[in-house]
């Protein structure tokens, strides 16, 4: 009985704190590849192009993405966050993952987050980044 009862709570804690990873984000400053993508930078020049990857290894439920970047402001002394770049786009929802690029002409503290459409509510990734 013992045995059983085990069992049945490592199978519900399994199957209640999810088997599968979270999505993440990978940026680079040159385009991400396999043998690159062990090693994120999180600093950037201006002008440069920023390349990104979004993995979700579930997959995604939706067809398009919202991607945010957002600009942190510690010179404002409430709420110094400015969206600095907002686009939509469709993915195929059969692959795991989507990349591409930006470019940001001003320094400062950034973060990134990408939501799916039909939940907007709910960030997917999030990631922190320096632009100098």
């Amino acid at each position: 009985m013992k045995k059983l009862l085990s069992f049945v709570i490592v199978l519900l804690m399994f199957l209640l704190t999810g088997c599968g990873q979270k999505p993440f984000i990978i940026m680079k400053s040159e385009p991400v590849t396999a043998q690159n993508a062990l090693y994120p930078e999180q600093t950037y020049h201006k002008g440069e192009r920023i390349y990104f990857v979004l993995v979700n290894p579930k997959g995604f439920k939706d067809d398009a993405l919202k991607i945010e970047i957002v600009k942190k402001n510690d010179k404002v002394p409430t709420m110094g966050y400015s969206i600095h770049y907002a686009k939509d786009v469709h993915i195929n929802k059969d692959n795991e993952a989507y990349a591409d690029y930006f470019v940001l002409h001003s320094s400062g503290w950034y973060f990134m987050q990408v939501f799916e459409l039909r939940r907007p509510d709910k960030c997917l990734a999030r990631y922190d980044f320096q632009v100098k």
